[in-house]
């Protein structure tokens, strides 16, 4: 199964309701690889290696305090289709123990006909009053699996679960398509250097 985290509080709500097509393409500029996506350019804003390789981009946003989020990881631990199903079962498992909600889990393909493992989870945080989606895809790579998730964070001090339910019936569909064309970049060359 796929995992992408999409996080959107009350701006991340005005980016989600009128995307552009997204970019499917990233590149690696003097101040490090950039993702264009949701007619926005996302920068690295930190890489750690605690457990794998993980690269997390925003958009104008300070990494501590986002409303939206994409992370890369790399994961050469799996490197068959086999692999990549336990590794998706193990995400699920994860998000299941720290309290997420599986909204959906389901193998699809992308327009070229390549499967990937496709998950979104709710977290519910009643203390931020606001729920934090993620957007999970789990695909093959070149050589390993790869994951790549949007965090998307919908706030409303009024009434935080009405606003997550009007962003799911209005723009998750357009976040999960966008996630499952969205060509995850050779990882190879972004750079390794935890900051």
């Amino acid at each position: 199964m796929t995992m992408l985290t999409l996080t959107l509080g009350i701006a991340g709500i005005a980016l989600a309701q009128a995307p552009s097509a997204p970019v499917k393409r990233a590149s690696v500029s003097t101040g490090g690889p950039t993702l264009n996506l949701f007619s926005k350019t996302y920068t690295l804003g930190s890489y750690n290696q605690k457990y794998h390789p993980t690269w997390e981009f925003v958009a104008n946003e300070d990494i501590n305090s986002w409303t939206t989020l994409v992370t890369l990881m790399e994961r050469t631990d799996a490197k068959t289709v086999a692999d990549m199903d336990k590794l998706s079962e193990g995400v699920m498992s994860t998000y299941k123990n720290a309290g997420g909600r599986v909204l959906t889990a389901k193998t699809l393909k992308n327009q070229a006909g390549a499967s990937f493992n496709f998950m979104l989870v709710a977290f519910e945080e009643p203390a931020k009053q606001r729920f934090e989606l993620n957007f999970v895809k789990v695909m093959m790579g070149a050589k390993s699996a790869q994951i790549m998730i949007i965090g998307v964070r919908v706030t409303d001090p009024k009434d935080y679960r009405a606003k997550t339910k009007e962003f799911l019936d209005k723009r998750s569909g357009e976040v999960g398509m966008a996630l499952g064309e969205f060509a995850i970049p050779d990882l190879s060359t972004f750079p390794r250097r935890v900051f």
